[in-house]
């Protein structure tokens, strides 16, 4: 599965208004599940992400094709300039391990995103697989490993649904209380570019 993000940062309640009313259209042209999410608690306040899930790119290129040449789309993105900051970024991920749920519930995500060092990918490749099923072995919450197709060459990242916030404390208070998977993250060095601004922890709470 790949799923596509495109985020930006509105400005208002008025940007999110309108991030909602061109998520709706975006999903009646291209007959496709979209969501919107809007980071929390995090660094990039007001950021919203719109996110789609697509079984392959062949399929998510003549989606977008078809909605690049609606009038009403391309006449709602030009309404949103006034509303955000004016920066529009996408990104493609890949699924590598775990199974997406496009028709999830969850009503947070969390993401954790880091870069392979050098030398160092087939292991932090399989440490990353790794990774995934341990949260998911302690926790009892499915996780996504996943990698960048575009972005910082090397990058990959894990995706963890949560129903509320509270699912989301308790998760992290079983890590944490963990002794072998603290040890076990001890044991990664070496495995990931070891830079605090790449190696980024996110929250996402779902809009619509």
């Amino acid at each position: 599965m790949y799923l596509m993000t495109r985020r930006t940062r509105v400005k208002n309640t008025e940007g999110l208004d309108w991030a909602i009313k061109i998520l709706g259209h975006a999903k009646e042209v291209t007959n496709n599940e979209i969501q919107l999410w809007s980071t929390v608690y995090s660094a990039g306040f007001g950021t919203i992400t719109w996110t789609s899930w697509w079984a392959d790119l062949a399929s998510m290129e003549t989606a977008f094709l078809t909605l690049q040449a609606d009038e009403g789309y391309n006449k709602l993105a030009s309404d949103g300039r006034e509303l955000t900051d004016g920066i529009v970024d996408d990104e493609l991920i890949q699924t590598i391990s775990g199974e997406a749920n496009p028709g999830s519930q969850a009503q947070y995500v969390g993401s954790v995103r880091a870069v392979c060092a050098a030398g160092n990918i087939v292991r932090a490749m399989t440490a990353g697989i790794e990774i995934a099923q341990k949260v998911e072995a302690i926790t009892g919450t499915p996780t996504l490993f996943v990698r960048g197709l575009t972005g910082p060459y090397g990058n990959i990242g894990w995706l963890t649904p949560y129903e509320n916030l509270a699912a989301v404390g308790t998760s992290q208070d079983k890590l944490a209380a963990d002794q072998g998977w603290l040890t076990y993250l001890d044991g990664l060095a070496g495995c990931f570019v070891e830079d605090a601004s790449i190696t980024q922890q996110t929250l996402y709470q779902k809009l619509a």
